[in-house]
Order: C-alpha cells, then structure tokens, then sequence
C-alpha cells in the first residue's frame, strides 16, 4: 500500500493539488460579492465537506487515498484558509494531470491510482453540482463553463 510517507514534500504537494483540482477551478471562477454568491460558497464548501466525509468510507481500504481526504478535510475546516488561497487557473489540464498521472504510476498500485482519479472527478462533480447561480445558489446548478471543465477533465483523467 502506498502512503503519504512514500512521496517527497514536492510530490506529495503535487498530489494534493491534483486531488482538489475541481475544488480549485470552481472557486477560482466564482465571485464571492453578493450574498446569493456567499450563500452558493457555503453550500458548496459544505456540499465538498459532506463528500470527502463518504468518499472516506468509499475510499477508506487505501491508504493513499485515505490520507489524501484527511488532509482535505482538514483543510476545509478552515474557511480563511479557502477564501484566502489562490487558486489556478485551469484551462490546460494537461499538464498537471500527466503530471500527478506519472507519479502515481511511478509510485502507487493500479488500483491506488484507479481509485485517485475517480474521487478527483467525483470531487470535482459535488462542487459544480452544489450550488447554482441565481438567488442564493438556486439556479442551474452546473454552468456551461462547468460542464466545459467536467468533460476536460474526465477526458484527462480517462486518457491517463
């Protein structure tokens, strides 16, 4: 099995960045002005909360993986930490995805790696689909944009 103990520093802030890509571009286009936008925020960081809390139980007999969603939900127990990173822009996926795809190649089972990239889509899923636009998050939960995002990835995650 392979552990966080397994990766140097660098690779495992690699993974972690890769485990919370959708995370990452969903808040990087959302502009947090108005309270229906905090409203849609909260939803959505309490929607990726409840999803890492059942990919624990999904996930929990790898250990990489288990590590991984500690780490995030940890994480997201900080809400100054969330409103304060700065989050990438993700319009080439390629990169960091062939990128974390290597690694883990390099240094988890199939199946580890398997199971990864379905809990990043998974958590890209839950926090497109968590709020909407419109009055307090109620509109069409996922975007164009998002769904634009979503296809990308799965694309990137599936010709790994």
């Amino acid at each position: 099995m392979t552990k966080k103990s397994d990766f140097d520093p660098k690779e495992w802030n690699s993974l972690m960045h890769f485990a919370c890509i959708g995370v990452s571009y969903k808040y990087s286009t959302r502009d947090v002005h108005s309270l229906g936008d905090i409203v849609g925020f909260m939803r959505e960081l309490f929607s990726v909360q409840k999803y890492l809390a059942s990919a624990r139980e999904k996930y929990g007999n790898l250990e990489l993986l288990r590590e991984v969603i500690n780490e995030l939900l940890v994480a997201c127990k900080s809400k100054q930490d969330s409103l304060s990173n700065g989050f990438d822009d993700f319009s080439n996926l390629g990169p960091p995805v062939a990128k974390v795809n290597q690694l883990l190649a390099d240094k988890s089972t199939p199946e580890e790696a398997r199971a990864m990239r379905a809990f990043v889509y998974e958590l890209a899923f839950e926090a497109a689909n968590a709020a909407g636009d419109g009055f307090l998050g109620t509109g069409p939960k996922i975007s164009a944009a998002e769904n634009e995002f979503l296809h990308e990835l799965k694309r990137a995650l599936i010709d790994a």
